[in-house]
């Protein structure tokens, strides 16, 4: 672990900021995460749920715009299953070497950053399903269906981000809160992942397709304030 790591990231000041990272050296710390998190078979569970629930919907016939619905909703609790997995997955000196080497904020973004690109392998499987599997689906329900699993991605890192160490310390209430979090984006009236779903289920009952342009830059608001409130505790408890 120790040759490993310090042969792919750079040295930087202890407990600080880190030095200013190349775009290859900063990809070398996600790629890091992810395969840490591969080797580990924690993606395992979660995958396997998102499996099971686009196998099932896909034997309903249902049309395009509720199956984008459907893939998109599953995405926020994996999507924050995931989060959390990764950001857990260190052990502490493992942990400890990795935010002295580039510093505790770009650690904590870099394995944030890796756990959105496994949930968006999810969204990709997902959105295939539903464009191939669903019915009568038009090219801008396509595109509103691409764009809501996007949302719920960005929505499931977010809630994994809040309830993970150090902000929730113990793993039974980490869970807890990551799902509280998760099944409150679903359903919270104002939330962008409730307001796009909504907006796709409304064409597969015969209505217009009226998806809500500010969803998304809604959701980039709400997860960058996550990421932030992660990083930055991981700054102060690292000093």
């Amino acid at each position: 672990m120790t040759s490993t790591t310090s042969t792919q990231i750079p040295a930087g000041r202890k407990g600080g900021a880190g030095p200013r990272l190349t775009g290859t050296q900063t990809l070398a710390v996600v790629r890091y995460h992810a395969t840490l998190f591969a080797g580990s078979q924690r993606w395992l569970a979660p995958a396997l749920l998102y499996g099971i629930a686009l196998a099932i919907d896909s034997a309903g016939g249902d049309k395009s715009s509720d199956a984008f619905a459907y893939s998109a909703a599953f995405l926020v609790p994996v999507a924050a299953w995931m989060t959390r997995s990764i950001l857990t997955l260190e052990p502490p000196e493992s942990a400890a070497m990795v935010a002295t080497l580039v510093g505790p904020a770009r650690a904590r973004l870099s394995a944030l950053s890796a756990a959105t690109g496994c949930a968006l392998l999810c969204a990709v499987l997902g959105a295939v399903v539903a464009a191939i599997g669903g019915a009568g689906g038009t090219t801008a329900e396509v595109l509103a269906g691409i764009c809501t699993e996007l949302i719920c991605v960005l929505l499931g890192t977010a809630a994994g981000a809040v309830a993970a160490p150090p902000l929730v310390p113990e793993t039974g209430w980490g869970v807890l809160l990551a799902g509280i979090l998760a099944l409150g984006l679903l359903i919270a009236r104002f939330s962008p992942a409730d307001l796009s779903i909504r907006a796709l289920t409304a064409v597969s009952n015969g209505g217009a397709l009226h998806f809500p342009v500010y969803a998304l830059p809604f959701a980039l608001v709400v997860t960058g304030l996550a990421w932030w409130l992660a990083t930055y505790s991981a700054t102060r408890h690292s000093v």
